[in-house]
């Protein structure tokens, strides 16, 4: 099962293609870093098999998949960052004539760490692009990328899917596992982190964490905002966060048939008489300002701790 064709940034792009309008360009925002590479390559796909029959259709699809299709090219290399050299070799690149298609895609997969000079470098070729080439460029943030840049691309938004998709995606992906609800509630509806968290240990940090509500202090705080200090997993602790206080209000209305976190349920209910139904709430709040604020690239380390304070200020 693939769950990227069900978002409405590929029906966008779908529904350009069916009405003869395809932009020239487009931008695919999505917090969802893991799984960003994969839907530009769903896209890529899905402009490049028009008109195809089906084996083709089938053999195409591939060979995109695998970065070996001769009119699909993406930037940067894996493991290599996409500087102004990169872009001046794309862009000549983008003036030679397809191999096999009619059309001929280029794919940025992490415009947010370009540098300005770098994003600056395609503003001519995004105004004035060739005939038969299209861009597909992706970032994990709309602040990192350039005005100049947002304003000659077509938007796509992609913030996250329903919870009951991916729990049906990791069913079908992960058969074995036996919690794709709990992690499809942790992910905050991103299958790349839903993916991440199959392949992990989620038992075993959601215990750290509810331990750490439970004995929630000002000694605690900033070895907290150490241990959390990567972007990354931050973004995935404050999912967890937001479960546990989620299954401690449920708790504390006496609905247990409704807790998702699967962590001891001895900590949760202690945790639970700690605090009281107006500070779970105002957990919940500040969790959801601290992925906002992380979103908009705040500094890590300071987000977590003013989190971790404020939900501390109001126990």
């Amino acid at each position: 099962m693939e769950i990227f064709p069900s978002s409405k940034a590929y029906k966008l792009v779908a529904g350009d293609l069916r009405q003869g309008r395809l932009s020239h360009a487009y931008l695919l925002l999505c917090p969802d870093l893991p799984s960003l590479g994969g839907f530009l390559r769903s896209l890529a796909s899905l402009i490049l098999v028009e008109g195809a029959a089906a084996a083709e259709a089938e053999r195409i699809a591939r060979l995109v998949g695998e970065d070996r299709y001769p009119d699909c090219r993406f930037f940067p290399a894996k493991g290599e960052k996409c500087g102004v050299a990169e872009v001046k070799a794309m862009l000549d690149d983008c003036y030679i004539r397809p191999v096999e298609n009619a059309r001929k895609v280029f794919i940025l997969g992490a415009v947010h760490e370009m540098l300005p000079a770098a994003q600056n470098k395609l503003l001519k070729v995004l105004e004035e692009p060739p005939a038969g080439v299209v861009f597909l460029l992706g970032s994990a943030s709309e602040y990192a990328v350039l005005s100049t840049v947002r304003s000659r691309a077509k938007r796509l938004d992609l913030q996250s899917f329903p919870e009951r998709e991916i729990e049906v995606y990791l069913r079908e992906k992960y058969p074995s596992r036996k919690d794709a609800k709990e992690l499809a509630a942790l992910s905050g509806g991103l299958p790349g982190r839903a993916e991440e968290l199959a392949a992990g240990n989620v038992s075993g940090e959601s215990e750290q964490l509810a331990l750490l509500v439970l004995n929630l202090s000002p000694a605690a705080i900033p070895a907290a905002a150490r241990r959390y200090a990567d972007r990354e997993e931050a973004a995935r602790a404050l999912q967890i966060l937001r479960l546990i206080y989620r299954d401690l209000l449920m708790l504390r209305l006496g609905r247990e048939d409704l807790l998702l976190c699967g962590g001891d349920k001895k900590v949760l209910g202690k945790a639970a008489r700690r605090y009281s139904e107006r500070a779970l709430v105002h957990a919940l709040g500040r969790i959801g300002q601290c992925e906002r604020d992380l979103r908009a690239n705040a500094a890590v380390p300071m987000s977590i701790e003013a989190l971790l304070y404020g939900i501390l200020e109001e126990t």
